[in-house]
């Protein structure tokens, strides 16, 4: 089978799930082509040459960020079987409905869904989330991906379903994506933070950052998808976020530091635990579950 994996990633962890779930197809004896999305780099691969497409994205405010839904909606026509994978800091429900108008408007393209599965990744704003329940996550990422993967094989892959009150919710907070073209023009780079390393403005998905004449960086409110790279890797903590600064995470998670270094506990949800992360019981029982079920070995066993 040739698979097809499409997918917007701003701070990378969606890149780390499209990775995970290639592997994933690699180890059964699937051929598997890969397309980050960037605004100035054109998709040119021919659907009809594949026989299973997947997309892939990270939730924004409960949404799909507009311009991958604009990328799926302008998507070729194809009678293809497809599925979506998205990735978020939180498990709760309010997420489900993200996927809807990207799954219809490929669906009104003759596309049928075979399978869709939301994973779990920190925080890339709000606030940072502790090493130990960032491996946590990315323990479970792998695995999952692997159950994932088994069940669009088999043609028995999980299916979301989209409440209504979700779908409500979604279509009011969509008011984020006119978010950036507020929140864009009060973005900075320090003067005394800023290197001029110029990373920001070479891996910005978007290709929103630009270097004005006299030198500083500009912000612009059109392209801008408010994914979070620039201030996120910025090496020297040097971009202002505009109004959302205060939630701004900055640093990539270590998580190839994490993985060997005994001393973090990845038992960060369990059962017991009091407070926020209670609620994420529920889906990492469930995942436990599917694990069990699939025979793959729990990742914190």
């Amino acid at each position: 089978m040739r698979v097809l994996l499409l997918y917007f990633s701003g701070t990378g962890h969606t890149s780390l799930c499209a990775q995970k779930i290639k592997d994933a197809f690699l180890a059964q004896g699937h051929e598997v082509v890969s397309y980050a999305y960037r605004a100035s780099e054109p998709f040119m691969e021919d659907v009809n040459a594949f026989d299973l497409i997947g997309f892939g994205y990270p939730i924004h405010a409960f949404n799909i960020p507009e311009a991958f839904y604009r990328f799926m909606k302008a998507f070729p026509s194809a009678e293809k079987p497809f599925f979506v994978f998205k990735v978020s800091g939180e498990p709760f429900h309010f997420n489900d409905a993200s996927s809807y108008i990207g799954v219809r408007a490929l669906t009104k393209k003759g596309y049928r869904l075979v399978g869709e599965k939301h994973f779990l990744m920190p925080y890339n704003i709000m606030f940072r989330y502790r090493d130990g329940l960032a491996k946590q996550m990315f323990l479970y990422l792998g695995p999952l991906c692997q159950a994932f993967v088994m069940g669009l094989c088999a043609g028995e892959a999980e299916r979301i379903r989209y409440r209504f009150g979700h779908k409500v919710l979604s279509f009011f907070l969509r008011i984020e994506w006119i978010a950036p073209k507020i929140n864009a023009p009060l973005m900075r780079a320090s003067k005394k933070k800023c290197t001029h390393c110029m990373l920001c403005v070479k891996s910005c998905p978007m290709g929103a950052i630009s270097v004005r004449k006299n030198g500083t960086l500009k912000f612009s409110s059109k392209k801008c998808a408010m994914c979070m790279r620039c201030a996120f890797f910025c090496p020297h903590d040097a971009v202002g976020f505009g109004i959302l600064n205060p939630w701004k995470v900055n640093g990539p998670y270590p998580f190839d530091k994490l993985l060997p270094d005994e001393s973090v506990d990845p038992h960060f949800i369990h059962e017991g635990m009091k407070g926020y992360f209670r609620k994420f019981l529920p889906y990492f029982r469930k995942q436990d579950a599917l694990l069990k079920e699939k025979g793959i070995p729990n990742p914190l066993d």
